[in-house]
C-alpha cells in the first residue's frame, strides 16, 4: 500500500466535492495554508497541520466506504 502525500490527500478531498473553505473549517487549518499545500509551495507543514488533514482524510474515506 502506497502512502499518500498531504497534497494528494487534499486533492482527493477537493475532487470529492469539498471546497478549500470547507476543508479549512473542518481541519482548523487556514485556507491559505491549505492552498500552499495543494499547489506544492508548502512541502513541510507543521505536524498539527499534517495530523488534521490526515484525520479528515481517514474520516472521509471511512465514511465514504461505509
Amino acid at each position: 500500500m502506497s502512502k499518500l502525500s498531504l497534497q494528494e490527500m487534499l486533492q482527493k478531498l477537493v475532487n470529492s466535492g469539498y471546497t478549500q473553505a470547507q476543508l479549512s473549517e473542518l481541519t482548523g487549518v487556514s485556507q491559505s495554508s491549505l492552498s500552499r499545500i495543494l499547489t506544492g509551495v508548502s512541502t513541510d507543514p507543521r505536524m498539527s497541520t499534517a495530523s488534521a488533514i490526515s484525520n479528515l482524510y481517514v474520516s472521509h474515506i471511512t465514511n465514504y466506504k461505509a
